[in-house]
């Protein structure tokens, strides 16, 4: 390998690595309870999450377009629940133990429906 080409990688690698710092990619979801999160909203606002918790209200849907989803509710028992959305019908009962990870909005909006506390799920375990 050449002395140009050795600088070339070198200079890459160093542009890369500033560029992810400066970005400050997460590199993991932040955990959180159903209680932290509704007693300081803006702190998770558009964060990745990760929050345990019990599925209630589970309600498998399709939307006008013919798509599949599933809402329901994330709660610990004291009261405080999160509204969660999820794409496709989940194999969820009312009461199971689960744990979602996805972006929580303080605020969403869709078209003419406002949702508040809500996440959006990339993964329930």
């Amino acid at each position: 390998m050449g002395h140009r080409a050795i600088q070339r990688t070198v200079l890459s690698f160093f542009l890369i690595l500033f560029i992810l710092l400066w970005v400050q990619v997460p590199l993991a979801a932040e955990r959180a309870s159903v209680q932290e999160i509704i007693s300081n909203p803006d702190k998770y606002d558009g964060q990745e999450v990760t929050v345990p918790g019990k599925a209630f209200k589970v309600r498998p849907r399709t939307s006008k377009r013919g798509n599949e989803y599933t809402t329901l509710l994330l709660t610990t028992g004291h009261g405080r629940e999160l509204n969660i959305f999820a794409w496709g019908r989940l194999p969820i009962r009312e009461g199971q133990t689960i744990t979602v990870t996805g972006i929580y909005l303080k605020v969403k909006r869709v078209g003419k429906h406002t949702f508040y506390n809500e996440i959006e799920a990339k993964e329930i375990k």
